[in-house]
């Protein structure tokens, strides 16, 4: 049986209900139309489901009347409503967030939105909904599961993962598992019917969702695979693209009245005069016409890692500086770790369930629960919080706290061998010791003392 404690003390935790109340509260939960008309409320479900993970709990533990928290039933009907728009809750947490995080950053700092996917592996489930064959590129095999396309926004110190889509196969006989049961016409009927589309369309619906929510980005980036015309003009039109290219039949470039391929373009920049303020990494970079998208930016930097020996970084924005494109890519590696920690310590695959609207609903309460952390983990570390001012002062006292003690210890060493100058080495030295024991003394009276002290600490 769990500890009664442990759970009065999720309930009652202090800094997740002011979270919650500054960032997700009841007025921004109706918005996103997650109410309910009798029972527990969703705020409090909500709560106890961001919080859980912390605690090494379950929702599954959750049977019986003798605990103080309602059944695991609650939970599971809550999180198979296709009427929550789970969504637009996401986009409400992250603008807030967002505008907050801009007051700890400055204003010439580099704001991105990022477009990954990453894999949703169920190779033990069978009957899970919409469950497809995907390929993961990364381990070049086949696994049971979804493609998580995930658009997230960062400012190089905090990554906010904004929205998702759990991508299946649109063919069915690819597909696994069996179709979802939803009406067509609620939010998540909605969302069924994305999974099966192209995620090209789908990555560019998704920038144009964020655009409306969160203010102040400065580009768009995303790998090669998205690397496409019919996915960089429809973007470009709202915002900058920053992306790298590759060398496929779909992206071919036009300079004056000769068209090239991403590797005759490649050789074509080699042959050209360098550039002295190049950085080293740096091959060479041209401006010149991407053909369906207009002009484009194209640099070229060594890469040992790939079997050409180089890859190309392209970019809308023909007025950034080499540099500054590759700085703007170099950011979208924050995704990446945010992968890693949603799977690895986020609990993204704990809840093991076969509906489709469940597993969406889940992954969005831990998207939540990611960007709390993410927002408490800032305001710890950041100089510019209150908690982070309170440890920068904390850091110089004790420097300065060091730099005096250093000085006095030297003041006091010249003093007395000043006043023994003519005395023996071997007396001097031992004065020199005594100083050393009484200055300990006088600046930590509790180290003479600890010895016969019976000291025992319980936490």
């Amino acid at each position: 049986m769990l500890d009664k404690l442990t759970i009065i003390s999720i309930k009652n935790s202090t800094w997740i209900t002011s979270w919650i109340s500054q960032f997700c509260n009841s007025a921004d939960l109706k918005k996103a139309g997650l109410y309910k008309r009798s029972g527990a409320s969703v705020a409090s479900l909500l709560r106890l489901l961001i919080a859980l993970p912390l605690v090494g709990l379950s929702v599954h533990q959750f049977k019986g009347k003798q605990l103080p928290v309602p059944g695991r039933d609650s939970f599971y009907r809550m999180l198979e409503q296709p009427r929550y728009n789970w969504r637009v809750l996401l986009y409400q947490i992250a603008a807030k967030l967002t505008q907050y995080f801009s007051t700890l950053t400055d204003t010439d700092a580099r704001r991105v939105l990022i477009i990954d996917d990453s894999s949703y592996k169920r190779n033990r489930s069978k009957h899970v909904q919409y469950l497809g064959r995907q390929h993961d590129h990364s381990e070049h095999r086949y696994y049971s599961g979804f493609r998580m396309l995930t658009l997230a926004w960062s400012d190089g110190h905090s990554c906010l993962p904004c929205e998702f889509e759990l991508m299946t196969n649109a063919d069915r006989s690819k597909r696994i598992g069996p179709d979802p049961n939803v009406d067509r016409r609620t939010v998540m009927g909605q969302r069924v019917k994305a999974a099966t589309a192209k995620a090209t369309d789908t990555t560019v619906q998704m920038v144009h969702r964020a655009l409306r929510y969160i203010s102040g980005a400065d580009c768009v980036v995303f790998d090669s695979w998205f690397c496409l015309p019919s996915v960089i003009a429809p973007i470009a039109e709202k915002i900058p693209v920053i992306c790298r290219a590759k060398n496929i039949a779909a992206v071919r470039f036009k300079s004056g009245k000769r068209i090239f391929s991403l590797n005759s373009l490649y050789h074509h920049v080699k042959k050209m005069p360098t550039r002295h303020k190049a950085p080293e990494s740096v091959i060479g970079w041209i401006t010149l016409d991407l053909l369906n998208v207009g002009p484009v930016r194209v640099v070229f930097i060594r890469n040992n890692n790939a079997s050409t020996g180089w890859s190309a970084i392209m970019s809308t924005n023909t007025k950034l500086t080499p540099k500054a494109i590759i700085q703007y890519y170099a950011q979208r590696w924050d995704i990446e770790v945010c992968f890693k920690v949603l799977k690895q310590h986020m609990s993204l695959h704990e809840m093991q369930v076969r509906n489709y609207t469940t597993m969406v609903a889940y992954t969005s309460v831990v998207f939540i629960r990611y960007m709390m952390i993410c927002y408490y983990h800032r305001c710890c570390r950041d100089e510019r919080t209150l908690p982070g001012i309170f440890y920068h002062c904390v850091q110089q006292l004790q420097a300065a706290s060091l730099i005096a003690c250093i000085m006095l210890i030297q003041q006091r060493l010249m003093e007395q061998i000043i006043a023994q100058a003519l005395q023996p080495a071997y007396c001097l030295i031992s004065g020199m010791a005594d100083t050393l024991k009484t200055f300990i003394a006088l600046i930590n009276p509790a180290l003479t003392g600890a010895n016969t002290l019976n000291v025992k600490c319980e936490s």
